[in-house]
């Protein structure tokens, strides 16, 4: 049976995903993963989703969605430690480099290739196999038909984000707020729990990824209308195209096709919509699902939610 894994962007979200039937749960840390106020976790509440997690026999996996720079790869490194004392054993990567740094110097870890990295082909699958990735994440833009090709490569998991925005850029690998904001933040979160004293300035959030780093919530410029000129002259006003992918109906065709997890994209969902998209997801997995209508029911996305979110 495929895994369900669902986003959770603070505590009440992972309650909510898990009580609507997730199996699984990934998170953002602060510093490690994309800005702004949701979707982004305290080493605290890391902490409490951890102990939700063990109390239900369930896993939490952490996004690492940044590409940090040479001088910030030992801060970085000194964290994996205590992720591993308290338990968190999959780490999910975007930079081919981290990755292959963490694989040798953290055999412990479990290491996803995000859905970030690319990979689309059987050939992309071998290559992060080789590179040391447990598994890789492949998007919903792939037919089931594609999947059970790549499901021939043994001995990694597969992984379709099965409920996505596509945007006509790859998924995290963004640079356009680089526009509007490159000025890091500080971290000041210390305490007794993450091994920093409370109050200590950390240094400033990792700044590789500049959609994912130190440069602020995505502004989501790709998302505002664009002005096309020619020598001066206006000639038309449009959108850069992104369209939301909910395979729902699909889902018994992934697994049959081989996906191992089944993924839904959403960090910055509130608990009051993530709670009935996990559902429909948990029911269609379960076989409960009405399949006739499931196309017709609404994503239970906002409309301008676009390239916040994962």
């Amino acid at each position: 049976m495929a895994i369900l894994l669902a986003p959770g962007g603070d505590y009440e979200a992972v309650r909510v995903a898990f009580d609507a039937g997730a199996d699984a749960v990934y998170v953002g840390l602060k510093g490690w993963s994309r800005g702004g106020s949701r979707g982004e976790l305290s080493w605290e509440e890391l902490l409490d989703c951890q102990r939700l997690v063990a109390s239900t026999r369930r896993e939490l996996h952490l996004a690492l969605n940044i590409i940090p720079k040479p001088a910030e790869r030992a801060r970085l490194f000194e964290r994996i430690p205590p992720l591993l004392d308290i338990g968190i054993r999959t780490l999910i990567v975007n930079d081919i480099g981290i990755l292959r740094c963490l694989r040798d110097r953290f055999p412990a870890l479990r290491l996803t290739a995000s859905i970030g990295c690319g990979a689309q082909t059987a050939s992309d699958v071998t290559f992060f196999q080789q590179l040391g990735a447990d598994a890789v994440v492949l998007p919903g833009t792939l037919r089931p038909e594609e999947i059970r090709e790549i499901r021939r490569i043994s001995g990694i998991t597969i992984e379709v984000m099965i409920h996505m925005v596509e945007e006509f850029i790859l998924l995290g690998k963004c640079w356009m707020p680089s526009y509007m904001h490159l000025k890091p933040s500080p971290l000041r979160e210390g305490s007794v729990a993450s091994g920093v004293p409370e109050g200590t300035d950390r240094g400033l959030r990792q700044t590789g990824s500049m959609k994912r780093g130190g440069v602020g919530a995505c502004f989501k410029i790709c998302q505002q209308p664009w002005e096309f000129y020619e020598k001066q002259r206006w000639i038309d006003t449009r959108s850069f195209p992104s369209r939301q992918i909910s395979r729902v109906a699909e889902v018994s065709a992934y697994v049959a096709a081989g996906a191992d997890i089944l993924k839904l994209q959403g960090r910055s969902l509130s608990p009051e919509m993530l709670g009935p998209l996990v559902r429909r997801f948990r029911d269609s997995l379960d076989g409960r699902a009405d399949l006739k209508n499931l196309e017709r029911q609404p994503a239970a996305l906002p409309v301008s939610w676009t390239v916040m979110g994962r």
